[in-house]
């Protein structure tokens, strides 16, 4: 990096302005680097991420689901929290379990992403599924505020040309596909 990293901003006080089960919604009093006082908004998640990416011989599963803030049906890795007292592999098999149906084992964890950095202080787990065999017809068993359909699996030629093609768009399953390409070799 040219010029070396750039300055901090500084929290002088959290101001917290919303609160439910899934997290906190904070509009910070901050100190620029200038030294110019301003606000930040700031969310941050009741517990850590995790977004699980299954893998088998017929490729990597992604699963669409419907996403309201954004208006429309996404191709996504399965994903969610973490619940307290769980390990980010556990949760990850959980996920799968419930929003594609298929049965995770093996789990290996990839690394960390944010899912927003300007925006989102939490983080999520990556964590690798070796799926042995797919259910014929698997049945998701998502919560009640989620709308996902079964299941698509794609080779990483099928993952490229989707992408390219505007098919796959959320960034916590991009940065998890790039996590897992730099890890393992092409599924063709």
């Amino acid at each position: 990096m040219t010029g070396g990293p750039p300055g901090s901003i500084t929290r002088q006080r959290a101001v917290s302005v919303f609160r439910n089960g899934y997290g906190e919604l904070f509009d910070d009093e901050v100190l620029s680097p200038s030294g110019a006082q301003g606000r930040y908004l700031r969310w941050r998640w009741s517990s850590p991420g995790v977004v699980a990416v299954p893998v088998s011989r017929a490729g990597i599963a992604l699963v669409p689901a419907y996403r309201y803030p954004a208006g429309g049906a996404f191709l996504e890795l399965p994903r969610g929290a973490v619940d307290a007292g769980e390990t980010a592999e556990r949760a990850a098999i959980r996920e799968l379990r419930e929003e594609s149906g298929l049965l995770g084992v093996s789990p290996r964890t990839l690394g960390t992403v944010y899912p927003e950095t300007g925006l989102v202080e939490s983080h999520c787990e990556v964590v690798r599924l070796e799926v042995r065999s797919a259910p014929a017809r698997p049945v998701p068993a998502p919560e009640a505020m989620e709308s996902v359909g079964p299941p698509q699996w794609f080779t990483t030629a099928d993952l490229r040309r989707a992408i390219a093609g505007g098919e796959i768009r959320c960034g916590l399953t991009l940065a998890a596909l790039m996590l897992l390409s730099s890890t393992e070799p092409d599924r063709e």
